[in-house]
């Protein structure tokens, strides 16, 4: 009978343990067209208070205020971080709900900014609220619109009102919901134009002595309280510095013969003429050496300038009027303000006019030494620096030459380059002359 192999047991198979699912990084959220901003305003304000959108009067283009009711309006001064610095600001906030001009909450879509358990912005921006005077908001609506314009007419409150009321939809909103800004606007007209009564009306106009005027009471209350550090040293300083007026120059001096040699010459004197001969050819020498020795002298000084006391103040003064009319007046109103300080004498900017113009021909002299004095140091040195010149010129020129040899140099040359020759007799040694044979 024949045996059969019953088959081996199926081993039992390993229980496999069933691998984690692979774990999915949540994808970041794309960045906020319209990110948050982080807006530092005043306390004790109005709960009516609110960020409206008026016209710069300086530009004519869109941008945001403050305005509360009772302490008038406030313009956004942007801090920015240095741009080598990279921060951020982490605003972590409450839901709430934001009103437009006229009270009406937005629509659901746009209801709020949730802020959730934070945001992250990408520039660390900071926005301050800072007072800003009303005249200067109301001057688009009582200045000339072009420098052409010289003939203005006296017009009532109200006609100003809806001039200011055409330029943007939220001026119209403001004097509709907010009596008391129709009260201010008049109290700020009345410092910067002319008034005439009209039956039971005020008419206005605006005075540009009386602009001026409010203008530089302005930039007293500026100098008096300190100029920001950079403009103090941009502007002030840096224009007052009396320039340094720099001069070479070169004297020759004629050295005493020493003691010693006068007293070889002497004791020469009683010995042969051969002797004498020598000591005087010495002392020929001595004072040769001697005159050829030059002293190179650098002059700096500073010219002398009767300047008044009151320059850094007048400079300042000005600086402060520049700096309000660029900022805060309309463009049509620049050319007659400039002109208007300029003919005015209080205060009188004739002293810093000539005084600024004693430095700048200081400043164009001293240019003109350092050109000069540049030159003579050139051109002592024009001989070194030819031949310097002509040594890198010859290098350049056999280097080119010899990569020019390696590049023209066949592979069988490369290749015989490679060979060791050491203990080789040249070719040439197989075609010398035989030495002479003995008798």
């Amino acid at each position: 009978m024949a045996r059969t192999r019953s088959k081996p047991a199926a081993k039992a198979t390993k229980e496999t343990t069933p691998e984690p699912a692979p774990v999915k990084a949540k994808a970041l959220p794309p960045s906020d067209a319209n990110p948050p901003k982080l807006f530092v305003l005043p306390t004790d304000t109005s709960k009516d208070a609110r960020i409206v959108t008026l016209d710069n009067p300086a530009n004519g283009a869109p941008s945001r205020y403050y305005f509360c009711p009772d302490k008038g309006f406030y313009e956004f001064t942007r801090i920015a971080a240095s741009k080598k610095d990279h921060k951020s600001w982490l605003i972590e906030g409450e839901r709430s709900l934001v009103e437009d001009v006229e009270g009406k909450e937005v629509a659901a879509g746009q209801k709020g900014v949730d802020l959730g358990s934070g945001y992250v912005t990408k520039a660390a921006d900071l926005f301050i609220a800072t007072p800003i005077d009303l005249l200067f908001l109301i001057l688009p609506a009582l200045a000339p619109k072009s420098a052409k314009e010289t003939k203005q007419h006296f017009l009532a409150l109200d006609d100003h009102l809806d001039t200011l009321s055409s330029i943007s939809r939220h001026w119209k909103v403001l004097l509709a919901q907010y009596p008391t800004l129709k009260t201010m606007i008049e109290r700020r007209m009345a410092v910067i134009c002319d008034s005439v009564e009209a039956g039971d009306e005020t008419m206005y106009r605006i005075s540009n002595e009386k602009l001026i005027s409010a203008l530089l009471k302005k930039a007293e209350r500026m100098c008096k309280n300190g100029l920001p550090p950079s403009m103090e040293e941009k502007f002030i300083k840096t224009a007052l510095e009396v320039p340094v007026m720099s001069i070479k120059r070169e004297e020759s001096s004629l050295s005493m013969v020493s003691e010693s040699t006068s007293v070889g010459a002497e004791d020469s004197q009683a010995s042969t003429p051969a002797t004498t001969l020598d000591s005087q050819s010495s002392m020929d020498t001595v004072s040769t050496v001697a005159t050829d020795v030059s002293i190179t002298e650098e002059i700096s000084t500073k010219p002398s300038i009767d300047a008044p006391s009151e320059i850094p103040h007048l400079l300042r003064l000005r600086t402060s009027m520049t700096y309000l009319t660029a900022t805060y007046l309309p463009q049509a109103i620049h050319s007659t303000i400039q002109e208007s300080l300029q003919s005015s004498k209080s205060p009188d900017f004739t002293p810093l006019t000539t005084h600024l113009a004693e430095l700048a021909t200081l400043r164009s002299k001293a240019a003109a030494l350092r050109s000069i004095s540049d030159n003579v140091s050139r051109k002592r040195n024009y001989e070194e620096d030819d031949e310097k010149a002509a040594e890198r010129e010859e290098k350049k020129r056999k280097k080119e030459e010899d990569e020019r040899k390696k590049k023209m140099e066949s592979r069988a040359v490369k290749q015989l380059k490679k060979v060791d020759i050491s203990g080789m007799k040249k070719l040439s040694s197989f075609f010398t002359k035989a030495p002479p044979k003995k008798a």
